[in-house]
């Protein structure tokens, strides 16, 4: 009834095939239950279930705002401020009582700390912009959207940091949330990475400071033991329970004060998906020992609740996983040891390449050995190191450094080979293999997912250049530009800290993986500049690269040199045009050795599909015109428009002479440049070139096979079909 009802929901909110597919399965199931009173008590909970989505997609629907200006009061609780440099981001409260993402650039210093300090919630009066969050704009790409949306989040506002106003309040919710911000405070001030395992564990708050650290943990498949799987809540529960023994209290004193204190822990421990489920199945056994609830119900109880207040639960990961592990460990009879780490890791295996799309062989070991470890050291010395560093710095101290260590063996064990790229799998697939594996508890084997046909994608990297080319069968993948970030001076606090991993590992590398892809052929660099190079180093640490092909000059240059990690086995080969192509690539630019600057960009051509396409880098109209001079046949139907549609490239005499029929721009959307400019969109225009920008329409991909070629827009429908 509860798993009818969950699926019921995720359906109807998120129309997710797999959600479909489980629907059926269990459709049948209740026709043929002989119980009438349990499919009529199913039927009335999926109406109730039914009715709850609705109020909620009427609320979407009323709640979403058209961009335009935004002036109003807004109220951000004291936790949920997150600073990184002059940009303070926290989720507000409207005076109507929605929810936004809100966004500040902070003005001063003084404002910073401030709101670094702040421990009450504060009002403000905000102008600014108001819009939709943006959507996954590239395939496979996190969609932030959707998951603000699940929160009941509909709407971002950007704007100046205005002055704060405290605003005193005497509701229960605002003194967690205050207690919560006063923890934080005090974790701040802990060593990394103590800090940031105290703060998530005890209040759910992912510390940037050890993004690199969980970088392993996700490679190794041991995540949920940080935020799954509310294990932590376990050991908690155990020392307050100790707590109350050495107080003297009776068992049934110790069960209603936990009673009261979990689902305030929950508002203090961040709300999360896991955490709700564990605190609100560990409320329903304390209450089963007082009324009799058993087995199953727990779990089903606990999902139906968690279903009404988000139905959307069963669409994210961590809600897919927490609820499937849990079911497993309740309903079947495991076995001890490694055979039950063996078959909770076969299990929960679809789900995870249906989301993260590879799997590391050591997993299976490493869970075995991990859950006791980290639940009986790891976790107890962690948190009693943090919360008594205050009291025993030198204790926390060693803690900390034996957390270093652990991390460090972590990061080479996820260094070691063995991590199987499997690819996207398909969620009537992840389903099945789901049912399958609860039934015969067997593994089967991995699955490459191929491309029959050419497809050439331009990603949606923000404001840069890449471009992945994939030959039929994936037997050669090759990658033009890898994006990158361009950094300009600011004031010390003014920098925003980096995260551990970059645009890239979210947009391009995540579309290789959810492909199967796990190497690449090539990786062509069109010039120095950081917006086409500043994600090399990312791509060469998680993919295999064999070649690395760099305008000569380049290869000398200690801007593109500082880039490659030590230990890179990667093939380094300067070009010029007389250097012999590669892939079916052809290299018209540059003529001779230079800088690597714009007028050095490389500029490739070849023939993909039946089409021919011509990549130009940043190349400005005086060199389109060497080129052309160098090369008076050339011919091209599809145009990479040169430095994101500058008006100092896109030659109208190059265009037209090339013959080009549709035109790509790559941009970043509300650059500082103003790309693309409006000159090269008249000239488009003039010519009839059609153009794709992923600045308005994300990822753009061109497919071909024996039916023809077509592009694909990943935020429109639009395609174009180009005849031969």
């Amino acid at each position: 009834m509860a798993l009818a009802a969950s699926l019921t929901a995720a359906w109807l909110i998120g129309h997710q095939n797999w959600a479909a597919v489980g629907l059926l399965l269990l459709f049948g199931r209740v026709l043929c239950q002989r119980d009438r009173r349990t499919t009529w008590l199913t039927v009335g909970v999926i109406v109730i279930i039914g009715l709850r989505c609705g109020q909620l997609l009427a609320q979407r629907q009323a709640q979403t705002q058209p961009a335009g200006d935004f002036t109003g009061q807004l109220t951000v609780q004291p936790d949920a401020w997150r600073i990184n440099g002059d940009l303070a981001s926290a989720v507000a409260v409207t005076e109507s009582g929605s929810k936004v993402q809100l966004f500040l650039t902070l003005q001063s210093q003084d404002q910073q700390r401030q709101l670094q300090e702040v421990t009450t919630p504060v009002k403000l009066n905000v102008t600014g912009k108001v819009e939709q969050i943006l959507p996954a704009t590239n395939t496979n790409e996190f969609d932030r959207r959707a998951y603000q949306a699940n929160r009941g989040i509909y709407n971002q506002v950007t704007g100046k940091a205005p002055v704060l106003v405290a605003q005193a309040s005497h509701r229960l919710t605002d003194f967690l949330h205050q207690l919560r911000a006063n923890f934080s405070h005090h974790m701040a001030n802990l060593p990394q990475p103590l800090a940031g395992y105290c703060r998530r564990l005890l209040i759910g708050e992912q510390d940037p400071a050890t993004a690199s650290e969980m970088v392993a943990v996700k490679q190794l498949g041991i995540i949920h033991l940080f935020c799954l799987s509310g294990l932590h809540l376990v050991v908690l529960c155990g020392v307050v329970r100790g707590l109350f023994a050495r107080l003297g209290l009776t068992k049934e004193t110790s069960r209603g004060l936990l009673l009261i204190l979990l689902p305030l822990y929950w508002v203090v421990g961040g709300g999360s998906v896991s955490l709700g489920r564990a605190s609100m199945m560990m409320e329903l056994q304390l209450l089963g020992q007082l009324v009799g609830l058993r087995g199953m119900l727990p779990w089903a109880i606990s999902l139906l609740i968690q279903t009404l207040i988000s139905p959307s639960i069963l669409l994210s990961m961590g809600g897919q996983l927490s609820y499937l592990l849990s079911f497993c460990l309740t309903w079947f009879e495991q076995p001890s040891g490694l055979k039950q780490t063996l078959r909770l890791s076969l299990v929960s295996l679809p789900p995870l390449l249906h989301s993260v799309y590879q799997f590391h062989l050591l997993s299976l070991v490493i869970n075995y050995l991990m859950i006791p470890f980290f639940s009986l050291i790891i976790m107890p010395l962690a948190i009693g190191g943090g919360i008594l560093y205050p009291l025993f710095p030198g204790l926390g101290a060693v803690v900390n450094a034996g957390l270093i260590l652990f991390h460090r063996g972590l990061a080479a064990l996820a260094n070691l080979p063995g991590t199987i790229t499997f690819g996207k799998v398909p969620a009537w697939v992840a389903v099945s293999l789901v049912l399958l594996t609860m039934v015969t508890w067997e593994k089967r084997g991995a699955v490459k997912w191929l491309v029959l046909g050419y497809v050439v994608t331009f990603v949606d990297i923000g404001q840069g250049d890449c471009i992945i080319i994939r030959e039929p069968f994936n037997r050669r993948v090759m990658m033009i530009d890898t994006g990158g970030k361009l950094n300009f001076q600011t004031e010390g606090w003014k920098k925003r800290t980096n995260s551990a991993t970059d645009k890239a590992t979210s947009t391009s590398l995540n579309y290789l993986k959810s492909e199967g892809i796990d190497h690449l052929d090539a990786v062509w660099l069109s010039h120095s500049d950081a917006d086409h190079i500043g994600y090399l180093p990312t791509v060469l640490t998680s993919m295999r690269v064999e070649r690395l092909y760099v305008p000569a000059g380049m290869e000398k240059m200690t801007k593109f040199t500082k880039r490659l990690p030590s230990n890179t086995r990667t093939q380094i080969i300067p070009i010029t045009s007389q250097a012999p192509g590669f892939g079916g690539l052809t290299i018209l630019h540059p003529f001779t050795p230079g800088e690597a600057t714009n007028d050095d960009s490389v500029v490739l051509a070849g023939e993909f599909g039946g089409k021919r396409f011509v990549f130009t880098g940043d190349l400005p109209q005086a060199g389109e015109l060497a080129v052309l001079a160098h090369y008076p046949n050339l011919r091209a139907t599809v145009v990479k428009l040169g430095h994101h549609g500058s008006k100092t490239s896109s030659s109208p005499t190059f265009l037209k002479q090339v013959g080009a029929r549709v035109g790509i721009i790559s941009a970043g959307r509300n650059n500082r440049y103003g790309h693309p400019n409006q000159e090269t969109l008249t000239t488009l225009a003039q010519l009839h070139i059609q153009t794709y920008s992923t600045q308005t329409q994300g990822m753009i991909t061109y497919r071909y096979n024996s039916r023809g070629g077509h592009f694909i827009t990943h935020n429109t429908p639009e395609q174009l079909q180009l005849s031969n």
